[in-house]
């Protein structure tokens, strides 16, 4: 008989699951049902949640991006990657990187850009690009301006430009 696998914390693929579901749930609440969430059968496009306004008929394609904390330990910055092959500057596409404390799976930090900032502030490698931003609320850094603490702002900010 073969001797069973210890579990000691889910993989990176489960927990960057496990924050598309998180956030698209937490988006549908935080707006008080006016955003409804999407998730394509296939996100060879670069897109992991499709954002629909309830209001304006409109919809917002958004790249969720995510660092889950497993325990109590908080490092200073987190590290998002964006491949250069699946990004692309378009006016309905979002970045929307999310810090989840994964005791609780409570928003700890969120930043939304669009798709045309992302290459501006981000690191640029030869196949991705690398967002290192500081999550913690009193930090200033060039992420700053992009910096949301609660899924209630995201909502707001995503109904924002769904408006505008």
């Amino acid at each position: 008989m073969q001797a069973q696998p210890t579990y000691t914390r889910p993989t990176s693929g489960q927990l960057g699951t496990a924050a598309e579901i998180l956030v698209a749930c937490q988006l549908m609440i935080a707006s008080k049902g006016r955003l409804s969430s999407y998730v394509p059968l296939v996100d060879a496009d670069g897109i992991d949640v499709m954002v629909h306004d309830k209001v304006t008929h409109r919809a917002i394609g958004l790249q969720i991006k995510s660092w889950t904390f497993q325990d109590e330990t908080r490092p200073q910055t987190v590290q998002f990657d964006v491949g250069i092959s699946t990004w692309r500057d378009d006016p309905g596409l979002y970045l929307l990187a999310v810090a989840i404390d994964g005791q609780n799976a409570k928003l700890e930090s969120a930043w939304l850009m669009p798709s045309g900032t992302v290459q501006t502030v981000a690191n640029m490698g030869k196949r991705k690009m690398s967002l290192v931003p500081n999550h913690r609320p009193t930090s200033k850094d060039r992420y700053t301006p992009y910096r949301l603490h609660h899924m209630a702002q995201v909502a707001d900010a995503l109904i924002a430009a769904i408006e505008a």
